[in-house]
């Protein structure tokens, strides 16, 4: 049980939290930005455990880590970007 609102800011952040329209457009946006099919309702009986230990990163995807921290050093480091 959460305490009550201290704000109507507070109050409409809830609202729009807890809503389960604004939950489904986040998951089909984060779905279109991360190129994964889109599933209206997911069957949570085949939904598998995720461990972090299991992921084995392709070589491209440790190339595009390795970009994008690279291109981030160089922005940090000499201000120019």
């Amino acid at each position: 049980m959460r305490p009550p609102p201290n704000s109507i800011h507070e109050y409409l952040y809830r609202l729009l939290i807890d809503s389960p329209g604004f939950n489904r457009w986040v998951r089909k946006i984060h779905a279109r930005i991360n190129r994964i099919p889109y599933d209206h309702y997911p069957d949570l009986s085949q939904v598998k455990e995720i461990d972090i230990h299991d992921f084995k990163p392709t070589r491209l995807q440790k190339l595009n880590a390795f970009r994008r921290i690279w291109a981030q050093e160089m922005k940090n480091t000499f201000k120019f970007w």
